[in-house]
C-alpha cells in the first residue's frame, strides 16, 4: 500500500514538474516576443527607412515591419515581388536600349557598305573617309550608351555604401546587446574602413579605369592596326586585381575577426552567467533572466542582419540584371554584324559589352562583399 502511494506521489510530482516546465517555457517564449518587440520599438530607423523609400519609390518596403516579420519566422520578401522586380528591370532595360541598338545596327550596315564594296569607287580615299565618319558617329553613340551604364553603376554603388553607413549604427546597438562591445566595435570599425576604402577605390580608380578601358578599346580600332590593345589589357588586368584583392582582404579579415572576437565576448558572458547562477536564492532567476535577454538580443540581431541582407540584395538586383542584359545585348549585336561588317566595327561594339561586363563585376563584387560581411557577423555572434 505504501509503495502504491509512493508511486502515485512520484507520478503526480512528475506531472507537476512537466506542467511547470511547460508553463515556464511558454512564459519565457511570450516574454522573449514582448522583449524583442520592445527592443525593436526603441531602434531609431527613420533615416534608414527614408533612404530605402528614396531608393525604391515604387515598392513599399518597411524595414521595421520586415524585422518584425523575421522575428515571427516569416520571410518579408515574397517570391512574386522578387520575380516582378526582376522582370521589370530586364524589360525596362531592353526598352531603353532598343533605339540605341537600332542606331548601331544601321551604322554597322552602312559601314559594311563602304568597307565591303570599296572596289566600286574610283578612289579608295572616298570610302575610307566615309567609313571613318560612320565610325566616329558610332564611337559617340557607344560612348554615350556606356556613359549611361557607368552612371547607373556608380549610383548603385553610392546607394549601397550609403545604406551600409546608415545600417551600421543600428547593427552596432543590437550586436552589443547580443555579444558584447568587443565584437560590435570591431565589426563597426572594420566595416567603416571597408566603406571608406571601397568608396575611394570605386570613385577615383575603378570606375574611371573602366571608362578609360572602354575608351582605349574604341580608339584601338580607328586604324587598321591595333594601337591600344595591350594598354586596354593592362587596365583590365589591374582592375581585376584590385577587385579580387579588395574582396579577399575584406572577407579574410572579417573571417578571422568573426572567429576570435565573438569567442572572447562569449567567454565574458559565460563567466557572468556562471557567477550569477552561483548566487544563493536569486541565482537561478538571474540566470534565466540573463539567458532570456541575451537570447532575445541575438534573435533581434539576426533579424536586423537578415533584413539588411535583403535590402542589399534589392539594391544590387536591378543594376545587375540591367548590366547583364546590356552585356548580352552588345555582345549579341557584335556577333550579328560580324559576317557583314568590318572587323573594327564588330570589335568596337563588343568593346562596350566588355565594359558592361566589367561594371557588372564591380557591382557584384561590392555587393557580395557586403553580403558576406553581414552574414559572417550575423552567424558568428551567438550570445552566451
Amino acid at each position: 500500500m505504501k509503495r502504491a502511494k509512493k508511486k502515485i506521489l512520484l507520478f503526480l510530482l512528475m506531472i507537476g514538474i512537466s506542467v511547470t516546465a511547460d508553463f515556464r517555457m511558454a512564459y519565457a517564449a511570450e516574454g522573449t516576443d514582448e522583449l524583442a518587440g520592445s527592443y525593436l520599438e526603441e531602434l531609431d530607423l527613420k533615416e534608414l527607412q527614408s533612404s530605402i523609400d528614396e531608393m525604391f519609390p515604387e515598392y513599399d518596403f518597411d524595414f521595421r515591419d520586415s524585422i518584425a516579420e523575421l522575428l515571427r519566422g516569416e520571410i518579408p520578401l515574397r517570391r512574386d515581388t522578387l520575380l516582378e522586380f526582376l522582370k521589370e528591370a530586364a524589360f525596362s532595360e531592353l526598352s531603353n536600349q532598343k533605339n540605341m541598338v537600332l542606331q548601331i545596327l544601321v551604322l554597322a550596315i552602312a559601314a559594311a557598305v563602304f568597307s565591303n564594296f570599296v572596289k566600286i569607287f574610283e578612289k579608295n580615299q572616298i570610302s575610307e573617309i566615309a567609313f571613318y565618319m560612320i565610325y566616329l558617329l558610332l564611337f559617340v553613340i557607344l560612348m554615350k550608351a556606356f556613359g549611361d551604364l557607368g552612371r547607373m553603376a556608380e549610383n548603385n554603388l553610392q546607394q549601397m555604401l550609403h545604406f551600409m553607413k546608415l545600417l551600421l549604427p543600428t547593427y552596432l546597438v543590437v550586436a552589443s546587446l547580443a555579444a558584447g562591445s568587443l565584437t560590435a566595435i570591431g565589426f563597426y570599425e572594420l566595416t567603416l574602413v571597408f566603406i571608406a576604402a571601397a568608396q575611394a577605390l570605386m570613385t577615383y580608380i575603378v570606375l574611371p579605369g573602366i571608362r578609360f578601358y572602354v575608351l582605349f578599346l574604341l580608339l584601338n580600332h580607328l586604324g587598321r592596326e591595333e594601337l591600344f590593345s595591350k594598354l586596354a589589357e593592362l587596365i583590365h588586368l589591374a582592375l581585376s586585381w584590385i577587385l579580387k584583392t579588395l574582396f579577399a582582404l575584406v572577407v579574410g579579415v572579417q573571417t578571422v575577426q568573426a572567429l576570435l572576437l565573438p569567442a572572447i565576448d562569449s567567454l565574458k558572458n559565460s563567466v557572468w552567467t556562471k557567477a550569477t547562477g552561483a548566487l544563493p536564492v536569486l541565482g537561478n532567476t538571474l540566470n534565466a533572466v540573463t539567458e532570456t535577454v541575451l537570447g532575445t538580443a541575438v534573435l533581434l540581431k539576426n533579424a536586423v542582419g537578415v533584413a539588411g541582407l535583403l535590402v542589399i540584395v534589392l539594391i544590387c538586383l536591378a543594376p545587375v540584371v540591367r548590366l547583364l542584359v546590356c552585356t548580352f545585348l552588345y555582345k549579341a549585336v557584335g556577333a550579328a554584324v560580324q559576317p557583314v561588317s568590318d572587323k573594327r566595327i564588330t570589335e568596337c561594339i563588343s568593346g562596350v559589352g566588355e565594359g558592361a561586363a566589367l561594371l557588372l563585376k564591380t557591382v557584384s563584387v561590392t555587393g557580395v562583399t557586403f553580403l558576406i560581411t553581414l552574414a559572417l557577423v550575423t552567424a558568428s555572434i551567438r550570445g552566451v
